[in-house]
């Protein structure tokens, strides 16, 4: 896996905190993209309230692969640029909760982030995408208006288009994914895909899943969204699963979302053993903060080796 290391140039002092050896973050936000062997990791870190704790330092984490201590060569807590995509679930089941779907997704877009970008997916037994990666509120709003409720559920089809539309981008990547309900399968105009395949696709991408299944009243009743892989599917890649069970609650997840989005911290480090391609198994990963057991950490679980372009 190669992957980019996102510097800052500018004048003016650096971040204080980073470990001997490891790259230092000013504070402005100019970027360049470093080409080396490298793991980045996304990382948040949560009180027992759920709250975000800010102020840690490149001192206060370790970092282990595959039970292996590593050595961090990259780490900040400034503002990263996330492009993020939205899929949305547009099958026949959502059209009673419509409305309050396209408010969520336009309040998400209209209250990008400066540097971030979005793009709108939207999906039922097949996918379309707006034209790219934007913070054009013009554009979104135009294919959020076209949502026209009907069909089935390829939900996993839908997925995988999404990833290989953010595996070409390079920077920070998210995927933030809302569905009232499981797919459907190939027999009823589901997806082709498996779950099993759209999760391990998932573990290869890089990007940050948050999933966001509603619960509530629907033609389809609330027992059919499939709670275990939108739980999985948001953990294993560092995000988080939400269940709202009304309309307002769906807006409050987006929001949640878009603040996570910015309340964290970046490391990266060059894997001790290397990437070779010949070594293509899962590699687990695990992070800490030192002495403090009392605080939960949420990145990527894990990783799959692999050299190419820088991501």
């Amino acid at each position: 896996m190669l992957a980019a290391v996102w510097l800052v140039v500018a004048s003016g002092s650096a971040v204080s905190g980073a470990p001997s050896g490891a790259e230092q973050c000013p504070t402005d936000r100019i970027q360049f993209a470093v080409s080396v062997e490298t793991v980045t990791l996304d990382v948040v870190v949560v009180d027992a309230r759920g709250r975000f704790v800010p102020n840690l330092k490149a001192e206060s984490f370790e970092v282990f692969e595959d039970g292996e201590p590593q050595e961090l060569s990259f780490f900040t807590s400034q503002f990263t640029p996330v492009k993020t995509m939205l899929l949305l679930d547009s099958s026949s089941s959502i059209r009673s909760n419509l409305s309050a779907i396209q408010t969520a997704g336009y309040l998400f877009v209209r209250n990008l982030s400066e540097g971030d970008t979005a793009r709108i997916g939207l999906f039922n037994s097949e996918v379309r995408f707006g034209a790219g990666f934007t913070d054009d509120v013009n554009e979104h709003f135009q294919i959020l208006r076209s949502m026209k409720p009907a069909g089935k559920t390829a939900l996993y089809d839908a997925l995988l288009a999404a990833l290989a539309e953010l595996d070409r981008l390079d920077g920070r990547r998210s995927l933030l994914l809302f569905t009232d309900g499981d797919d459907a399968g190939p027999a009823e105009q589901g997806s082709t895909a498996t779950m099993e395949q759209a999760l391990e696709s998932a573990k290869l991408s890089e990007v940050t899943i948050y999933t966001v299944g509603f619960t509530g009243w629907g033609p389809e009743g609330s027992d059919s969204v499939n709670r275990p892989f939108l739980t999985s599917l948001a953990e294993s890649t560092g995000g988080r699963a939400f269940f709202p069970e009304d309309v307002e609650q769906v807006k409050d997840a987006f929001a949640e979302v878009q603040e996570d989005l910015h309340r964290h911290y970046r490391l990266a480090y060059m894997p001790s053993r290397g990437l070779a391609n010949e070594d293509a198994a899962w590699r687990q990963l695990r992070v800490n903060v030192k002495d403090r057991l009392d605080l939960r950490v949420r990145t990527r679980q894990g990783y799959y080796p692999r050299k190419g372009s820088a991501k």
